[in-house]
């Protein structure tokens, strides 16, 4: 039986109250600590609720997680926004999904200093979807993502030739970063990395964006898969991993979830439900869980449904 506390948080969130809400649960893995997660939302162009809310819900099946939310008080008083304090350091991974790209607001310089050292001095990183479009500001949030969503004079591109060599675009070659239609995508996955394992070599992601010519330092940046943008006839990374200090980013365009869509089919993709616990528990320093579920998108999408996918049961 689920946490009546993490119902709750799910409840408050439906309401469009957010305040920090923590779910625990002792692992399923024996002898292990729940993950201490994260999340930190509150504003963003894409639906910033309901990506939360679908978060806690696959994340909270897995039973190996405690998780917690914490909003930026958009529309606060300045005293509230420069008191907000997400706390970094008492978890072991962070999800940020916060997005300013439409001129939204930005952190407070204290809570971005916080972010740097969580993750310099260990601390996992998921830099989930729209968060890779935010901050082009902040030089050290740049170093953190790899890549982003940037002018293309920002600085460097990656994409992947047919000998799958990762190719260096220089700044002001190429194009603004962008993308063309959502759809269902072939990733073609890079090496034998332990988020992956057993994996097949290409899978299907359900409705994803295929960011061309994202742009940023590129430094310390492994290419972990990619996939082809139909408009350029070209392939680029879907997901990569950045070292920073001690700690470990993952960046990925998946999980996506816009204004409309009230069931969004790049949540309800078997195979991102399959990653996303598998990439926490990598940035955690934990082992990976490397069983495949029997509906895993091998050969064409698979869509589970939104009941239950947003079930607590």
């Amino acid at each position: 039986m689920k946490s009546k506390i993490f119902q709750g948080c799910l409840f408050l969130i439906s309401a469009l109250y957010f305040v920090p809400c923590s779910y625990s649960e002792k692992s399923s893995v024996a002898g292990e600590e729940p993950i201490k997660l994260l999340i930190v939302d509150g504003f963003s162009n894409h639906d910033w609720q309901h990506t939360t809310r679908c978060l806690l819900a696959i994340l909270g099946k897995t039973e190996i997680f405690d998780l917690s939310v914490s909003t930026f008080p958009v529309g606060g008083a300045p005293e509230e926004i420069a008191a907000w304090d997400p706390r970094f350091s008492d978890y072991d991974v962070v999800i940020q999904t916060c997005n300013d790209l439409r001129g939204g607001p930005q952190w407070p310089r204290s809570v971005e200093e916080t972010l740097e050292a969580f993750v310099r001095k260990g601390g996992g990183l998921y830099v989930y979807h729209a968060g890779n479009n935010a901050f082009p500001h902040w030089k050290v949030y740049n170093q953190l993502i790899g890549l982003g969503w940037r002018d293309k004079d920002f600085g460097w591109a990656l994409r992947v030739d047919e000998n799958e060599n990762v190719i260096r675009i220089p700044a002001g070659e190429g194009q603004d970063t962008g993308h063309g239609q959502r759809y269902d995508a072939t990733l073609i996955r890079m090496g034998d990395h332990p988020i992956h394992e057993g994996f097949p070599r290409q899978w299907i992601a359900a409705d994803i964006e295929v960011y061309r010519y994202a742009r940023g330092p590129a430094e310390n940046l492994t290419v972990l898969s990619y996939s082809k943008d139909r408009d350029v006839n070209l392939f680029f990374p879907i997901e990569w991993v950045v070292d920073y200090g001690k700690g470990k980013v993952y960046n990925s365009t998946l999980g996506h979830v816009w204004k409309n869509q009230n069931e969004p089919e790049g949540i309800r993709c078997a195979g991102f439900q399959t990653l996303i616990p598998r990439v926490l528990q990598w940035l955690a320093g934990r082992d990976v869980d490397p069983s495949i579920p029997d509906d895993f998108p091998a050969t064409s999408a698979q869509l589970r449904s939104y009941a239950e996918t947003m079930s607590l049961d």
